[in-house]
C-alpha cells in the first residue's frame, strides 16, 4: 500500500550503504549515483518474459493489452524510486517496439508507425501504449505532491534533511544529496509547471516562486522588485 511505500522511501533516504549498489526490494540502492550497467538486470528480466511468450498468435489488440498490463508495469516499482537514464529507457522501448511489430518472433518486420503515435491516448489516434519516460516523471512527481500534501514519516525525515527553511519551489541540489533525491530535484521544474497551491497558513508557501496569486509566481510577474529583494525564498507567513 501507500503507507508501505512510504515507509521505504523513508528507509531509502536515511540508508547507508558501501560503494557498490545492493538490492532493497528488487531495487538497486547506492549512496552515489547509479549506472545504466546498474538497470541491466531489469532489461534482462523484461527480455526473459518476452522468451516465453507466443505473440505470433495475439492480435493488435491482443499484443497492446500485452505490453500495457506486463511490459510497461513490470518496471513500475523502480520508476517510482528513480529516474532512469535516457539509455534504458530506449532498451525498454526497443523490447516493446519488437514485441509489438514482431510478435516474438526473430524475423524484422517493417514498423509501419511512429512509436511515439501509437504511445499516444486512443482519444488523439494512438493505441495507448504507455510512454515510459512519461510515467515516468509521473510517478516522481507524485512524491512533490505527497510532500506538500501529506504528513507521514518519510516526510518528515525529507524535509528535516533536505530541506529545512526551503519549500518545494525554492529547494535546491546539494553535494550531499542522495540519488534518489537528485533524481527528484530532476523532475522538480515539471512538477511546478503549471501547479496550482492551496496556501493555507503560508508556511510552506513561497511569496515570490510559488503561483499563489494568479497562475504565474510574482518572480515572473514583477522580475524588478524580485532582483532588488534581499530574501527571495521567504513564505507568505513572516
Amino acid at each position: 500500500g501507500d503507507d508501505d511505500l512510504s515507509l521505504q522511501y523513508a528507509d531509502f533516504f536515511s540508508c547507508q550503504t558501501g560503494s557498490f549498489p545492493i538490492k532493497y526490494l528488487g531495487v538497486p540502492m547506492s549512496p552515489t549515483r547509479l549506472h545504466a550497467k546498474d538497470w541491466l538486470p531489469l532489461v534482462e528480466k523484461n527480455e526473459k518474459k518476452l522468451a516465453i511468450w507466443k505473440g505470433k498468435s495475439l492480435s493488435i489488440a491482443g499484443g497492446t493489452t500485452l505490453i500495457n498490463s506486463s511490459l510497461s508495469n513490470t518496471f513500475i516499482y523502480h520508476m517510482s524510486l528513480y529516474l532512469l537514464s535516457k539509455l534504458i529507457h530506449e532498451k525498454l522501448d526497443k523490447q516493446r517496439r519488437t514485441f509489438f511489430w514482431q510478435g516474438g518472433g526473430q524475423k524484422k518486420k517493417y514498423h509501419i508507425l511512429r512509436w511515439e503515435i501509437i504511445n499516444k491516448s486512443k482519444k488523439y489516434g494512438g493505441l495507448g501504449i504507455k510512454n515510459i519516460h512519461k510515467m515516468n516523471v509521473s510517478l516522481l512527481c507524485e512524491w512533490w505532491w505527497k510532500l506538500e500534501t501529506e504528513n507521514d514519516i518519510w516526510q518528515q525525515i525529507v524535509t528535516k534533511k533536505y530541506m529545512c527553511r526551503d519549500t518545494v519551489s525554492s529547494v535546491t541540489h546539494r553535494l550531499d544529496d542522495s540519488s534518489i533525491w537528485a533524481d527528484l530535484l530532476k523532475i522538480n521544474p515539471i512538477y511546478l509547471t503549471g501547479r496550482s497551491i492551496s496556501v493555507r497558513n503560508g508556511r510552506i508557501t513561497s511569496f515570490w516562486l510559488d503561483s499563489w496569486l494568479g497562475d504565474k509566481p510574482l518572480c515572473t510577474s514583477f522580475p524588478v522588485l524580485f532582483d532588488m529583494c534581499v530574501d527571495k525564498h521567504i513564505s507568505i507567513f513572516l
